[in-house]
C-alpha cells in the first residue's frame, strides 16, 4: 500500500516537473529565496523558486507552524541543501521564517508600530518576551505592570532595538501607553571602566549590579573578541568583573557595557602582521565540506577554500601548512588564504606522479593482457 503511496507521489512530481520542464538554476547553501508552493507530496512541499527551478521542503518542518502553506502560497526560505539524491534543492523555513521576523520588528521599529509579545521570564532588569520565536527584552523603566505578573501575559509593545547581527531585541510598554520613563542621574560616564558584580547570567549575556543600585548588560557580542560558546565556563553569579560603559540611555535606564573593549581588538593587532602575499606556516584547526580552516593564531582562522586545495589533496585536522594570505578583512572578521607556491607545486608534483603510476599500471596490464 505504501509502494503506491510512494509510486503516486513520485509520478506526481514527475508530472510537473516535465509540465515546467525543468533545470534547475545553480543555488547556494544559505541563500534566502522567494517562492510559490506548487503541491503537497507525500513527505513534502513542491515549491517553484522560479527560473526553471524547483525545491522541496519536508513537511516535518511545518509542525510548529501556526498556519500552513498551501497551493499557491507564496513563501520565503532558506536553501539548506542544493541538491538531494533526486536532484531536487532541499529548503528550510525555519532559518527563513527568522528573518522575515527580524523584517517585521525592524519596520516596527521604524515605523513605530505596537507589536504584542509574550512574558517568559522576569529578572531584577526587566521582562525577557518571546515574539513569535525570538527572545527580547523589556527593561523595568519601560514596563507598565509588574514584571512577575507579565508572565505568560500578552504585551503590546514597541520596538526600541531590532538588531538581527547582534541578536539584540529591546521593547518598550511604556511608549504604547505614551508615559515618558523619568530621567535619571548616573554616577559614571560612557568609557568609565567599573567593577561590576554579576546578577544574572542570560542566554544573551549578563546582568550586572552597577554603583548607584542601576543594573546594565554585558551582551554576549561584548564578553569577548571570540567566540563564546557558553557563558556559563566563565562567569557565575556574584562574580566581581571590570567592563567598560559604552552606552547610556538616561531616558531610558538602558546600560551598556563591554568587557572585551577593555583590550585590544586582536584582529586590529593581527592585521598588521598579517599582510596580503606573506606567506606563513600553520595548522589546520577545522575541515568543512567547502575548504579548511588554518589557525593563525587564538582566535583567528583564515579559510582555505576547496577550490584552492589541489584535487586529490587530503587534509587533516593538526596538519601544518604553508599558506599566503589572499585576503585580510577586520570588518568582516575574514581571511582567505591559498597554498604557498613551493606547496601547491609539491602537491602538483605528486599528483602527477600518481597519475603517471596509474597510467604505467594501465599499460601494464594491457601488454600482460595481449600477451595471455
Amino acid at each position: 500500500m505504501f509502494k503506491k503511496e510512494e509510486d503516486a507521489s513520485g509520478s506526481k512530481m514527475q508530472e510537473l516537473l516535465e509540465k515546467n520542464s525543468i533545470t534547475p538554476r545553480l543555488l547556494t547553501k544559505g541563500e534566502k529565496i522567494e517562492g510559490k508552493v506548487l503541491t503537497r507530496l507525500l513527505d513534502s512541499l513542491l515549491v517553484d523558486l522560479g527560473a526553471k527551478a524547483e525545491g522541496v521542503i519536508p513537511l516535518k518542518e511545518l509542525e510548529d507552524l501556526e498556519s500552513q502553506p498551501k497551493e499557491g502560497d507564496k513563501i520565503v526560505a532558506i536553501v539548506s541543501q542544493t541538491e538531494n539524491d533526486s536532484g531536487l534543492t532541499i529548503l528550510t523555513l525555519k532559518k527563513g521564517q527568522k528573518e522575515k521576523v527580524w523584517e517585521t520588528l525592524q519596520e516596527a521599529s521604524d515605523k513605530g508600530d505596537v507589536v504584542d509579545v509574550k512574558g517568559v521570564e522576569s529578572n531584577r532588569g526587566g521582562l525577557i518576551v518571546d515574539y513569535n520565536g525570538l527572545r527580547g527584552f523589556i527593561p523595568s523603566a519601560h514596563l507598565t505592570t509588574s514584571a512577575r505578573e507579565a508572565i505568560g501575559k500578552k504585551i503590546s509593545v514597541k520596538v526600541l532595538e531590532a538588531n538581527k547581527n547582534f541578536n539584540r531585541l529591546v521593547f518598550s510598554e511604556k511608549e504604547v501607553a505614551g508615559e515618558i520613563a523619568p530621567k535619571i542621574d548616573l554616577p559614571f560616564k560612557i568609557d568609565d571602566v567599573l567593577t561590576v558584580t554579576i546578577s544574572k547570567i542570560l542566554p544573551f549575556g549578563l546582568l550586572v549590579a552597577l554603583t548607584g543600585g542601576s543594573e546594565g548588560l554585558i551582551h554576549i557580542s561584548e564578553i569577548s573578541w571570540t567566540r563564546v560558546e557558553n557563558i556559563t565556563e566563565n562567569y557565575k553569579t556574584g562574580q566581581e568583573i571590570k567592563a567598560k560603559v559604552i552606552s547610556i540611555d538616561p531616558a531610558t535606564g538602558r546600560i551598556n557595557l563591554s568587557i572585551k573593549q577593555l583590550e585590544e581588538d586582536p584582529w586590529q593587532k593581527a592585521a598588521k602582521k598579517y599582510k596580503v602575499g606573506e606567506t606563513f606556516e600553520k595548522k589546520v584547526s577545522r575541515l568543512t565540506s567547502y575548504g579548511a580552516f588554518v589557525e593563525l593564531e587564538k582566535g583567528i582562522e583564515g579559510l582555505l577554500h576547496s577550490s584552492k586545495i589541489p584535487y586529490g589533496r587530503d587534509l587533516k585536522i593538526g596538519d601544518t601548512l604553508k599558506v599566503s594570505i589572499d585576503l585580510f578583512d577586520t570588518e568582516q572578521r575574514r581571511v582567505a588564504l591559498r597554498l604557498a607556491s613551493e606547496e601547491a607545486a609539491a602537491s602538483n608534483k605528486k599528483e602527477e606522479k600518481e597519475a603517471a603510476k596509474i597510467k604505467e599500471e594501465k599499460t601494464a596490464k594491457k601488454e600482460k593482457a595481449k600477451k595471455e
